[in-house]
């Protein structure tokens, strides 16, 4: 029983205690004394943009030389463009002559000059040697590529219906399709057309005298016969391999090979011999697509001789790309259509494209003493050059005023301007 008193005692004293204690404030903690210091606020970067700025490449910083190397590297390195070779395109005679006179001690070599132009052919082993003899050279130098140039190939012609493209004018029927009907035989008469192609040869279709060759070419190698074709459809005298005007002279400037090959300095160089020797007009039936400062400088050095150009539009069938030079605004441009007037099935479309001609089945000289039947817009051209040779003669027209008066005289087709031009040639 005491026991039990004292437990109780001792409970009632620790319950008072607790109670005691809850009801006594605590005393105040000591002050905290807090230093303030001045803070600064740093830019974290994002952890995946940290990644991605690591992963970027540095691109080293390029010296003088090497940014001249790289420029010139994008000039010459071009599609369809000769390896290795050079045009440059010069001020004036004297830093042409005098960049000449220091090419060989370069490394270099001298493939070529035109004086007229300012224009030299340069083959290089070496990039950095043409560098560096540019950059000797003091004068402010034109680079350019040599691109290759060759005669229009033919598409190999697909089964189609008629009124595709491929209808074929038969025998001489070509000539009554342009109005060249009659006695034509003075046709042409003091007029001079140069056919700037793979050379002509002397086809009975020729009178005696009546062809000047020069060979630019020179690789004693015999004469692909598209030239000759070209040249009997502006002026062959026999009805079997007949041309448009038969009294023109034919002034032949080789500049293709063997092969059909050539290139834009040969192309230039025979443009302005063309000129220099008096011709009239200058029927270019072949063609590339790049496009040479040098080939414009002479078509320019032509035209301000007075001489009308003509040029064939291409046999690629391309939607809306002319061949070069027929690519060219002051050139006229010749198109292709079929015996049907449709647009001939390989003919090249184009804006600025100025005529179309017959162009399928057409039936020529060909080679030393061939007749064939062949497309090509460059029969086209050809005939276009011939219908122009006659109009010289008869003074229907100038040099100045050839185009305008093709497309006044053309007939109208069922055909957009970028495939008929302003239409068939005529002759009236």
């Amino acid at each position: 029983m005491k026991t039990f008193r004292l437990l109780l005692l001792a409970s009632l004293a620790l319950a008072l205690g607790l109670w005691l204690g809850r009801s006594h404030p605590q005393a105040a903690p000591p002050p905290r004394i807090e230093k303030r210091v001045a803070t600064k606020t740093f830019y974290r970067m994002p952890v995946v943009a940290a990644v991605q700025e690591a992963l970027v490449p540095v691109v080293p910083q390029l010296g003088e030389e090497d940014r001249q190397l790289l420029k010139l590297q994008r000039r010459l390195d071009r599609p369809g463009a000769r390896p290795r070779e050079a045009l440059l395109k010069f001020p004036s005679t004297e830093a042409l002559r005098a960049f000449l006179g220091r090419a060989e001690k370069a490394g270099l070599t001298v493939l070529g000059q035109l004086d007229a132009l300012g224009v030299a052919r340069i083959g290089y082993t070496q990039l950095d040697q043409l560098r560096a003899a540019l950059q000797d050279a003091g004068a402010e130098v034109n680079v350019d590529a040599n691109f290759i140039a060759r005669i229009p190939d033919i598409l190999q012609k697909e089964n189609r219906p008629a009124g595709s493209g491929t209808a074929a004018f038969a025998g001489e029927s070509f000539l009554q399709a342009i109005g060249a009907n009659g006695d034509c035989a003075a046709w042409g008469q003091g007029v001079m057309v140069a056919v700037v192609d793979s050379g002509v040869e002397d086809h009975p279709t020729f009178a005696p005298n009546q062809i000047t060759h020069v060979d630019l070419v020179n690789d004693g190698q015999a004469f692909n016969g598209h030239g000759t074709a070209m040249a009997g459809l502006i002026a062959g005298q026999n009805r079997q391999a007949a041309g448009i005007a038969p009294a023109a002279q034919i002034l032949d400037v080789r500049v293709a090979d063997a092969q059909g090959v050539s290139d834009s300095f040969t192309l230039a160089r025979g443009i302005t011999q063309a000129a220099d020797a008096g011709a009239q007009i200058v029927n270019i039936s072949l063609g590339s697509y790049g496009d040479s400062a040098a080939v414009r400088d002479a078509i320019t050095y032509a035209q301000n001789k007075g001489v009308v150009i003509v040029a064939a539009a291409g046999n690629d069938a391309t939607g809306n790309q002319l061949s070069f030079p027929a690519s060219v605004a002051s050139v006229i441009s010749v198109g292709g259509v079929d015996a049907n007037f449709a647009q001939a099935y390989f003919s090249n479309s184009g804006t600025g494209l100025d005529i179309v001609a017959p162009a399928v089945g057409i039936q020529s000289a060909y080679g030393k003493a061939y007749i064939v039947v062949g497309d090509g817009t460059s029969q086209a051209a050809a005939i276009v050059s011939g219908a122009l040779a006659e109009a010289l003669a008869s003074g229907a027209t100038t040099a100045a005023n050839a185009a305008a008066w093709l497309k006044q005289n053309a007939k109208p087709l069922n055909l957009p301007p970028e495939r008929g031009g302003a239409g068939m040639i005529q002759i009236k």
